[in-house]
Order: structure tokens, then C-alpha cells, then sequence
């Protein structure tokens, strides 16, 4: 009789949206469920002497998104700084999920890299990668789910908001994102004085609806520019979106080829997710308008940040309270929901503080 349903609704398309509302409905309720479930035996875990976790991320179940990566490493940091002794897992034997296809060879192994030197650097050990899942004694996240090589990435983020919520202890000093207080991520960059604010912009080949458009730059650039005009603007992106995004501004004249580019703005100097992260963390505003991965580094931070998005974020659906995307944001980290008019309506709209106040 289900299937049966099923094939009658798939024959249209208000069946097949009502089948795909309730299809998401049911997987966000059974994921809330078994977050909520973990959470608690987390909790029992921490409160023990010397407890000792393990945190797995699984390649052949999981995307080649360093956003997504990022959260579970997040998880794992957390469990660090409130006294555990972790244990971080990549398991990748060279059988990935499908999506990293889109990647040849030689940038997989080159991801996997990155995977382990993330992960390392955050977490301040050394990170184990795997070919197979090994038993032991060591209590593992979502044991049931990694043991039958499920996708515990779209878990994550609702069991790490909804451990710091239960908590009745500060949040962890060594939790959040910074390149100061003794955290791993050394502040190196050659910088000059100016103020910065960090700027966004996607061109992925993951989820083209999230791309940036030409107006989009045009008119959010102008629109930063407004925001902070005293302050020098550091795009962070792949090196052929930040090669897009500067050939529109100088077709547009916002930008000129001789002088003023340089005073303004200016790219990540060297790529790669890691050393993007560097500059946002330096940054006194960071701006995102629909976008992927490198905003989950501005909310795993102290940095104030305006993220526009269409739609509540795959992840964090059940968790967001007005602005604030996870329990930790403060009142300058906003996350603004827009589902009708995220495309374009101004940063400077919704902008709720002088900008050059601080």
C-alpha cells in the first residue's frame, strides 16, 4: 500500500513536493531524536576521570566540503576543552561518496590532506586516518551509525548546540575559533595595520543556487564599502571565484587596475581553506551572503558576522532562535533568515550598529 501511494504522488509535482516535505520531516525528526539520545550519553562520558572519546568522520558517507568537515572536528574540540581525552578518526581508503568525483585524483588526495592538517591543527594532536572502522574500547560519537558507515555530519551541529545548551559550565575558553590565547592557530599573517573586514563571495561547483551572482558582487562590495569605509576588505574564496570577482569590479569601475584595488580590497594571499580561515579570525566583521563552508568558521568564532541565507541552513533548522544560529553566537553574530529575499536585500538594511562605533 506505501508503495503504492508513493508511485500515485511521485506522478505529480504538488505529490512529489508533499512526499519530499514529509520525506524531510521524517529524517529531521528521527536525526533530532538520535542527537538528543547522544547527547545525554556524552554527558555521562564527560563526567567521568579520564574519559577518552572518539570523533569519526568517514569519507565514503560524507562530502568533500570543508564546512561540513569543520563542524565535526568542532564537535571534537569541544569534547577536548571540557576535559576529554580525544581521539579524532578519518576513515578514507580511497572509496569516497559520490560527489567526490567532481574532484580528480589528485585534488582528492590533496582534500584528504587538508582533512588531516584541519583537523590537526585544531584539535592539537595527532589525527588518525583509517582504511576500515577498528573496534575498541574507546567510547565512539554515534557509534551505531559509524560502525554502519552512516553520515553523522548532519547530526553533529545539533548535538554540539544542544550539549553547550544542557551544560551548566561556562563554555570552554579553548572552544571557539581565535589566533590568540594559546589556541593552535598561530597568527602569522603579514598584514599592515589597516582594519579589515572579511568578505565571502561562492562560485562551488556543490549547490550552484548558492553561488553569487554578478549583481550580487557589484552591489554588496559598494554596500561593504558603505559599512566600513575605513577599513580594507580581504576576499576570501577559491582562486577562480576571487579572479571572477575582480574582473566584474573592474568592468564595473569599482575597482581600477592601478591604484585603488590594492587600498581596498584585496585577496586571501595564500589560498586554501585553512589560510582563509587565518584572515577571517583577524577580521573585525565578516559578511556572507547565501555561501558555503567558510562561514561555519565566523560561527565557530568571537568575530561579529551578518550571514544572509534563503533558507535555515540543512543543519541547523531546529535550533534557530531569531539571529542566533547556535546557543554560543552573540548579539553581533547574525544570521538572518530570508527565505523571500536573500538574493538581494542590502547587508547595510539590516545592519543594527555603527559600523565604525567599536
Amino acid at each position: 500500500m506505501r508503495s503504492r501511494i508513493k508511485t500515485l504522488l511521485c506522478k505529480s509535482s504538488l505529490g512529489s513536493s508533499v512526499l519530499r516535505l514529509y520525506s524531510d520531516w521524517r529524517w529531521n525528526r528521527l536525526s533530532h531524536s538520535s542527537a538528543i539520545t547522544e547527547c545525554e550519553k556524552l554527558r555521562t562520558v564527560l563526567e567521568t576521570e579520564q574519559a577518552s572519546i572518539q570523533v569519526v568522520y568517514d569519507n565514503l558517507v560524507s562530502p568533500p566540503t570543508y564546512g561540513d568537515f569543520l563542524q565535526v572536528v568542532m564537535l571534537a574540540r569541544y569534547l577536548k576543552a571540557s576535559g576529554a581525552d580525544v581521539i579524532f578518526t578519518i576513515i578514507d581508503n580511497g572509496q569516497r561518496r559520490h560527489d567526490w568525483k567532481a574532484l580528480d585524483s589528485d585534488e582528492q588526495v590533496s582534500l584528504v590532506q587538508d582533512q588531516v592538517e584541519l583537523a590537526s591543527k585544531l584539535l592539537g594532536a595527532k589525527v588518525q586516518v583509517r582504511p576500515e572502522i577498528v573496534s575498541s574500547g574507546t567510547y565512539t560519537v554515534f557509534s551505531d551509525d559509524v560502525l554502519t558507515r552512516s553520515a553523522i555530519y548532519v547530526k553533529t551541529p545539533l548535538l554540539l548546540n544542544t550539549l553547550i545548551k544542557r551544560s551548566e559550565k561556562p563554555l570552554p575558553q579553548d572552544f571557539l575559533l581565535t589566533t590568540g590565547r594559546g589556541n593552535q592557530l598561530a597568527d602569522n599573517l603579514d598584514r599592515e595595520s589597516a582594519p579589515l573586514v572579511a568578505w565571502n563571495v561562492r562560485k562551488g561547483r556543490w549547490g550552484p543556487d548558492r553561488n553569487n551572482t554578478q549583481e550580487q558582487v557589484i552591489t554588496d562590495f559598494r554596500d561593504i564599502r558603505k559599512l566600513f569605509p575605513s577599513h580594507r576588505i580581504v576576499l576570501l574564496s577559491t582562486p577562480d571565484a576571487i579572479d571572477w570577482v575582480f574582473d566584474i569590479l573592474l568592468k564595473s569601475g569599482d575597482l581600477h587596475s592601478d591604484t585603488t584595488e590594492e587600498q581596498i580590497l584585496f585577496p586571501q594571499p595564500t589560498t586554501g581553506y585553512l589560510n582563509a580561515m587565518l584572515w577571517l579570525l583577524s577580521a573585525d566583521e565578516y559578511f556572507q551572503r547565501e555561501g558555503g563552508g567558510m562561514g561555519m568558521t565566523a560561527i565557530f568564532s568571537e568575530v561579529p558576522f551578518l550571514i544572509l541565507s534563503e533558507d535555515k541552513g540543512i543543519h541547523y533548522q531546529h535550533q534557530l532562535d531569531g539571529e542566533k544560529i547556535v546557543a554560543w553566537a552573540s548579539p553581533h553574530q547574525r544570521f538572518v533568515h530570508r527565505p523571500l529575499d536573500a538574493d538581494r536585500v542590502l547587508f547595510s538594511d539590516l545592519y543594527a550598529r555603527p559600523a565604525e562605533a567599536s
